[in-house]
């Protein structure tokens, strides 16, 4: 394992990973939240060291996840099937769970389990971009 690239591969996973966050969710999915913001914390009382924890935790376990089990084969390929696994293995339960127990709408959450699809992906491919044997 090599430490160096460890380490910049999860600072830049953090920070791509807290942005592709903050435009998917205070942008793109802004107007369904605001459709059922009565299941959700008032607009500033959003408790962000939380949500940059979670991403932090993300950035960390998912590298060196891909640390251990990369292998000398095409990085871009690699990258691609990583974020489909953590896509599978993260956000498509996270949100079928939550749409199981919060009221809101299906089109929320098949919108919110799409553009994570899309973010996991471009994490693994920056990751595999980032981290090559």
């Amino acid at each position: 394992m090599n430490v160096k690239k460890l380490v910049l591969t999860i600072i830049v996973v953090f920070v791509v990973a807290n942005l592709a966050g903050a435009f998917i969710h205070a942008v793109l999915l802004r107007p369904d939240y605001m459709a059922v913001k009565e299941h959700y914390r008032p607009e500033g009382q959003e408790m962000m060291l939380w949500i940059s924890l979670a991403y932090l935790a993300f950035a960390v376990g998912s590298v060196i996840v891909y640390s251990k089990g990369v292998e000398n084969k095409p990085w871009l390929a690699q990258g691609i099937r990583f974020g489909i696994l953590m896509w599978l293995i993260l956000a498509v339960p996270s949100f079928l769970i939550a749409y199981a127990v919060q009221p809101v709408p299906t089109i929320l959450m098949v919108k919110q389990v799409l553009f994570e699809g899309v973010d996991k992906i471009l994490l693994g491919i920056i990751t595999a971009a980032l981290y090559r044997p």
